[in-house]
């Protein structure tokens, strides 16, 4: 009777690691859906709330008996950033005629589609900590075409954690419908929420003219250490290498 206790005992660890591989692989699907939804910005009903909540118990669960609760500190913090709020606005600075006749006196004639002549995009501070605001601003020129005309002109934005795996996406359009083109500017400002991992993020952005993309650019912000960080890692995050 003792021996088949051991032998019980010996196969309680799979059974746990296949419960947390089935309970991170639910909550990492919660998670994406709701960072491809564009954000709580978007419309859609992505709750931060609810992110943080999955995304503290998956780092619960993988910070294990010794970190649970770091882990979860961690997690909350992740889970929160799919949900990000943003702000977004944009304003015209030139006109499509303005535009147009800059680039008739140097290429000679309007291209035959819409063209985009600039696209950047900057951030106003090279680093943040969690709670502040971050704001992201876009220089945006599009030459109207001869005789295609400008049907969408659309932004998207997507946040990368220091791993390069995308948290959250945003989707906006910088010109209202009927422009024929110009000069835009567009800020983006959101706030890291507390708790988020510190280290490189990448806001990347992508200009789409008529459904197609035109032009990329991306600003890296440097997400420092607060005071009172735990010092646990976004691996902590990741499965072990025996839950893989």
């Amino acid at each position: 009777m003792t021996m088949k206790q051991n032998n019980n005992d010996r196969q309680a660890p799979p059974l746990s690691r296949l419960t947390a591989v089935a309970m991170l692989l639910a909550a990492s699907t919660l998670l994406a859906s709701c960072a491809t939804s564009g954000g709580a910005a978007g419309g859609d009903d992505c709750n931060p709330l609810v992110g943080a909540l999955v995304g503290g118990a998956v780092g619960a669960l993988m910070g294990g008996d010794r970190h649970r609760g770091r882990g979860a500190a961690i997690g909350a913090g992740v889970g929160a950033l799919t949900c990000v709020a943003y702000n977004y606005s944009s304003k015209q600075t030139r006109t499509a005629d303005q535009v147009g006749d800059d680039y008739r006196r140097a290429r000679g004639d309007l291209p035959p589609a819409p063209v985009v002549t600039g696209y950047r995009t900057q951030a106003a501070r090279a680093t943040a900590r969690a709670g502040e605001d971050v704001t992201v601003t876009s220089n945006i020129e599009v030459v109207p075409g001869r005789t295609e005309p400008l049907k969408e002109l659309r932004e998207e934005f997507v946040i990368l954690d220091p791993k390069g795996v995308e948290r959250s996406k945003l989707e906006k359009t910088p010109a209202p419908a009927g422009s024929k083109g110009g000069a835009y500017v567009s800020t983006l400002q959101f706030t890291f929420p507390q708790g988020v991992p510190p280290g490189a993020y990448r806001v990347q952005s992508k200009l789409f003219v008529n459904g197609k993309v035109a032009q990329s650019s991306a600003v890296d912000i440097q997400v420092a250490r607060a005071p009172s960080a735990t010092g646990v890692a976004l691996a902590a995050l990741e499965p072990a290498r025996g839950l893989r």
